[in-house]
């Protein structure tokens, strides 16, 4: 006989995530004004987001074990993987076809969800899932912008989309043993520990940045890498997966409105109507899920 696990969503949990999902949505932006080989502006973010983390760790008097390490390296090579593939194929594609492209990871995680971590999945959740999707699929095709379109960097955000995917619900699971700093930490190493090599064999350009991209960069490190990715480790034990990765769909709208404001890209009809969808789908998400008390998870 199988049980169910209870549904695990409290309101400060989807606090958390809507938090990261708004420091996410300015990522695709950074790529984009940073002037780096997408490996080589991958391996700048890993190491650079390790000192802070580690930084982090040192500030609160946390420490690692070599036993947490391991429970953290699945994720971490996951999100090496995730990070060669998005920053590259930023590089080759649009933001457009990268951000249609990944949004689609809700329906792989769905797939998943239920039989890792028992929770129910409902023909509503089914439903909302392909609104959601089809709000976010107006709002890429809707942009007014015009860059290159490459059926290579289209390949290479597959490849994320899987691989974000595969790491969010690792995350997932990790996040039952390990605190939030202690697995950022973790995932931080493993990925940087992954993408270097691969960078070397690569023979992608290692140069440093010049002028404003260190600015840029830092602003990249600290904001979608930092502060996103450990407020949405924190989440993951107060929100159930299945709603946790319908509200990050709505990254692809923040990257729309962020890149109106910085890239100078229009906002079209399409792109508004679409970003309502996307967004009004997500509440109604939220309010399905009524929050509860995270039972049996300790306290960080």
């Amino acid at each position: 006989m199988t049980t169910t696990a209870r549904r695990t969503t409290s309101a400060e949990g989807i606090a958390g995530v809507a938090a990261a999902v708004a420091a996410w949505g300015f990522g695709p932006i950074f790529v984009k004004l940073i002037d780096l080989p997408g490996l080589t502006l991958a391996l700048y973010r890993l190491w650079l987001g390790l000192g802070v983390m580690a930084v982090s760790m040192v500030v609160t008097r946390r420490r690692i074990t070599l036993a947490e390490l391991r429970i953290a390296a699945t994720g971490g090579v996951l999100f090496g993987v995730n990070v060669s593939f998005f920053f590259t194929a930023l590089k080759h594609t649009s933001v457009a076809d990268a951000s249609l492209i990944t949004a689609l990871a809700p329906v792989l995680i769905l797939v998943v969800a239920g039989p890792l971590f028992g929770e129910r999945l409902h023909a509503r959740d089914l439903a909302l899932t392909a609104t959601v999707i089809g709000g976010v699929i107006l709002v890429v095709l809707g942009s007014s912008g015009r860059p290159e379109w490459s059926g290579f960097g289209d390949l290479l955000a597959v490849g994320a989309l899987v691989s974000w995917a595969a790491y969010f619900v690792a995350s997932k699971r990790a996040r039952v043993h390990l605190g939030t700093l202690q697995y950022q930490t973790g995932v931080m190493l493993g990925a940087a520990l992954f993408v270097t090599p691969v960078a070397l064999i690569s023979g992608t350009a290692l140069r440093a940045p010049v002028g404003g991209d260190w600015a840029w960069l830092a602003a990249f490190v600290l904001l979608p890498g930092a502060i996103g990715h450990t407020v949405m480790s924190w989440a993951h034990r107060y929100v159930d997966v299945s709603v946790s990765s319908l509200v990050v769909v709505a990254q692809p709208v923040v990257s729309a409105l962020a890149a109106a404001v910085f890239l100078d890209e229009s906002l079209g009809a399409l792109q508004l109507i679409g970003g309502a969808i996307v967004l009004l789908t997500i509440a109604a998400v939220v309010r399905s899920h009524r929050p509860l008390a995270p039972d049996g998870l300790p306290a960080e």
